[in-house]
């Protein structure tokens, strides 16, 4: 029995060991320590969807503030500035009935976005984001949940992918 309880708890040690020095998870950003402040500019709409652009820049706005540890400050204050358009606005239905009336749509919004670093005064990170939702009836209701998607998404690349 002994030879047996050493061995258990050889194997529970070996197994706390590894379980806890190997993996962790943080929510603070990968960020380099110098950028604590941001600044969104209004976002451009290049679509021919009308309102997108407060739609985007409110999005993004939210985004960073519960999405980053990153203040959100005027531009002379801030570490890196945000500048975007909306480059794309999809809609397409998504699900017919079976009288081949559209029953689902699925609305895509894409945002190209440059991250200038003011410290460095350049290119911190520049590309696009691209997220979709899908609505029965209401559009707007689409077009606020991709954007929103879209907006979560541009927050985690710039944090994770610099």
């Amino acid at each position: 029995m002994t030879k047996l309880y050493r061995s258990f708890c050889l194997l529970l040690t070996t197994y706390s060991i590894l379980s806890f020095s190997c993996c962790g998870y943080s929510t603070r950003s990968l960020l380099p320590d110098y950028i604590q402040k941001v600044y969104i500019k209004i976002f451009e709409n290049t679509t021919v969807k009308t309102g997108l652009d407060e739609i985007a820049t409110q999005a993004t706005i939210e985004a960073f503030r519960t999405g980053s540890d990153l203040k959100i400050t005027d531009e002379r204050q801030a570490d890196i500035v945000i500048e975007g358009q909306i480059v794309n606005y999809n809609k397409e239905p998504y699900v017919y009935t079976g009288a081949l009336s559209v029953s689902q749509y699925k609305v895509t919004i894409t945002f190209h976005v440059r991250c200038l670093d003011q410290a460095k005064n350049g290119v911190f990170w520049e590309g696009d984001v691209s997220e979709w939702a899908l609505f029965e009836t209401d559009e707007n209701q689409g077009i606020n949940e991709a954007t929103k998607k879209t907006a979560q998404k541009l927050v985690t690349t710039i944090l994770t992918n610099w």
